[in-house]
């Protein structure tokens, strides 16, 4: 279909071919010099000592589980609204699986006072999310997870170069996820980065990216290592070094881009309070200058079926979604939890959850179309 407003926008241009043509011509295809440098500027850009590029954000999840040390049969907390990953990667490596509620209609990110009511001496990690590039309790979290002696991952993947409180989020936990999928607000069509102030978890990761062998095939060939051993029995996850010449470009872009998805964001907002009152506009009172406002999310009236209101914003063009099932929704998780999880917020709001277009390349003509189809939507 074609959509007269997609749910987002890409920042694709000349540059992003250009540097693809460029290691196409190199010769030198498979994770080097532009994986270095990409992994070189992300760290620089957020503010992290090293930055691991992986082949996507999932296996970057399961690097991360790994080097912080949790085991087949230990619990993982992680907010029950967020994507299926976190839960996949825990379940696929034998660990338990906790859902903590949202904290509330206004902020969907991780409650806190759920956390310090559900974790205990079995939970071995914690799992953040920063919806749509809203940041949860970073501080509160920290404490709860210390008290326990609790690594803290982050799933930042909706919130590239996004800050809570002056500092980049992904640099709070022991280690940060980013996604750089076709959605995302930066893009090489596959791939992931882990960021992590901790020389053993960077090196730890390096080591489960290649194989367990304690060289890659682009130091063998520029004559830095000669010989190998394999010391582990790792994965390839590796980044290739086209993805991280276009990554490389479209790092340039983004603050320009995040800025600009905010502005949007905030205009929609705006004209909706004053036009679909009925609405209810999470994050609102958050800070909007330090978001990556990777989403839109509004809370349906009740009495109004999502279904409904995505047939008719579809019907004008409108391409909107869900983000996201709630994890204990899932039919793959049928029987995953003997007990009510107890999410009795997200459960309050769960099918009146959605997610308007925003884009960074809107044009005033979609953002006016957003707007009028969501009031009709709505009526």
């Amino acid at each position: 279909m074609h959509w007269k407003v997609p749910l987002t926008t890409l920042t694709i241009g000349e540059e992003e071919q250009t540097a693809a043509m460029r290691v196409l011509r190199s010769g030198w295809l498979s994770m080097g010099p532009e994986v270095e440098a990409f992994e070189h500027e992300f760290a620089q850009a957020v503010g992290s000592s090293f930055a691991i590029a992986t082949a996507n954000a999932t296996d970057a999840l399961a690097l991360c589980y790994d080097a912080t040390g949790v085991n087949r049969g230990e619990e993982v907390a992680m907010c029950a609204l967020t994507f299926v990953a976190s839960l996949n990667v825990a379940m696929r490596r034998g660990e338990k699986p906790i859902l903590i509620d949202i904290t509330s209609e206004d902020d969907l990110t991780i409650s806190v006072d759920d956390l310090e009511k559900k974790i205990s001496s079995d939970t071995k990690l914690v799992v953040t999310m920063p919806y749509g590039g809203f940041p949860p309790d970073m501080k509160r979290i920290i404490r709860v997870a210390q008290r326990h002696g609790t690594p803290i991952v982050e799933d930042a993947c909706h919130a590239t170069l996004a800050r809570h409180d002056g500092k980049h989020l992904g640099t709070f936990g022991d280690a940060g996820v980013f996604s750089f999928f076709g959605n995302k607000n930066m893009t090489t069509g596959e791939g992931g980065m882990i960021v992590t102030n901790q020389r053993a978890i960077a090196e730890r990761v390096r080591l489960m990216r290649n194989h367990g062998m304690t060289r890659n095939t682009h130091d063998h060939y520029m004559g830095r290592r000669t010989d190998y051993d394999v010391i582990v029995a790792g994965h390839n996850f590796r980044m290739d070094d086209m993805r991280a010449a276009i990554g490389r470009e479209q790092l340039k872009k983004l603050p320009e881009a995040n800025k600009r998805r905010g502005e949007i964001a905030v205009r929609i907002r705006e004209r909706l309070v004053k036009e679909a009152p009925s609405l209810k506009f999470p994050f609102a009172g958050a800070n909007q200058e330090e978001s990556s406002h990777h989403l839109l999310p509004v809370i349906l009236p009740a009495g109004n079926p999502r279904e409904r209101f995505a047939r008719e914003m579809h019907r004008q063009g409108v391409q909107t979604s869900v983000h996201y099932r709630p994890l204990h929704r899932l039919r793959h998780t049928t029987g995953l939890w003997r007990e009510d999880p107890k999410l009795p917020v997200l459960e309050s709001i769960e099918d009146r959850l959605v997610t308007l277009p925003l884009g960074p390349g809107f044009t005033e003509e979609q953002i006016d179309l957003v707007v009028e189809s969501t009031v009709k939507a709505l009526h």
